[in-house]
């Protein structure tokens, strides 16, 4: 999980990763994911993987490069921050000119008000353009933060659940104000039906159902289903199972959860209604399939 570099050693110019990802540190009511630094080879690929219930920025230091999440495309260059949302598929390609340097940093919060102003930056900042800021406050912080966090002192906690804090709220004021200056009002049945999908892919590892839908687009879950098999030939029931099992395969190939966690993260009944219905979309057993990428 996080950011996970699909090259040799010697094709990685400068990696410094702090992982916290089976046991978060918590500064207040944020939860420390992963912090570092990753300066890349014209050759660096940082490959496909899933986020789970957390927020990762990347903070551009120098050179260029892509950033692919789902189907979007974004370039970024120094200065530039992208925001990636839980449920993301997301990964990093370097320009081979001029290679990739950014810092990243991966966090969850507890705090109800700070989550309900990022559900509202998830669904007004849903392409890849506008999840892109510019803010020299957030890079220093995350600089500042990386460096107290390689080389801890007296009162590096106190300091580092302060920068992570000022971190967020600088965050939210670039993204925030920037999706209210530019909201307009969803209305046509493409752009309602994107926010559906939106909603699931970003919320793939805590949706209760998809009744939330309804009270999240504040539509009739009836009107919602029908509009949404009519404009693209599926259904939000299908459209969710197969998101759900598209994170299932990255996670499995990842290695780090056991296949019960899998199924319990992905809100299956049972691992066996998990590895039933895996099988029945890949025509393989998680557990088999897990095998054959090792």
């Amino acid at each position: 999980m996080g950011n996970e570099i699909l090259v040799t050693p010697n094709e990685k110019k400068y990696h410094l990763d702090k992982r916290y990802v089976d046991s978060p540190k918590t500064f207040g009511n944020i939860s420390l994911i992963q912090i570092g630094r990753l300066h890349c080879t014209p050759r660096t690929v940082v490959g496909l993987h899933t986020h789970q219930n957390w927020f990762e920025l990347t903070v551009v230091t120098g050179g260029a490069g892509t950033v692919i999440t789902g189907d979007d495309e974004i370039a970024v260059s120094r200065g530039d921050i992208h925001l990636s949302y839980p449920g993301d598929f997301h990964n990093i390609i370097s320009d081979h000119k001029d290679p990739l340097k950014y810092d990243f940093l991966a966090f969850y919060t507890s705090d109800s008000r700070i989550l309900e102003i990022l559900e509202e930056i998830m669904r007004d900042c849903q392409s890849g353009e506008r999840r892109v800021t510019r803010d020299e406050c957030i890079s220093h912080l995350l600089e500042n933060a990386i460096a107290e966090i390689s080389h801890p002192r007296e009162f590096s906690n106190d300091i580092l659940d302060a920068v992570f804090h000022q971190i967020i709220y600088y965050l939210i004021r670039n993204y925030h104000s920037d999706a209210n200056e530019k909201k307009h009002p969803v209305t046509t049945p493409e752009a309602i039906c994107y926010q559906v999908m939106h909603y699931i892919d970003t919320h793939i590892y805590t949706m209760e159902g998809l009744f939330e839908l309804a009270d999240s687009m504040r539509y009739n879950y009836s009107y919602l289903s029908d509009l949404f098999k009519t404009v693209t030939g599926e259904t939000i029931q299908s459209y969710y199972q197969n998101r759900r099992l598209r994170s299932a395969q990255l996670l499995l190939n990842e290695d780090d959860l056991k296949l019960s966690e899998i199924a319990d993260l992905l809100r299956y009944s049972s691992i066996y209604a998990f590895s039933r219905a895996f099988k029945d979309r890949f025509g393989v057993a998680p557990s088999d399939y897990r095998k054959k990428k090792k």
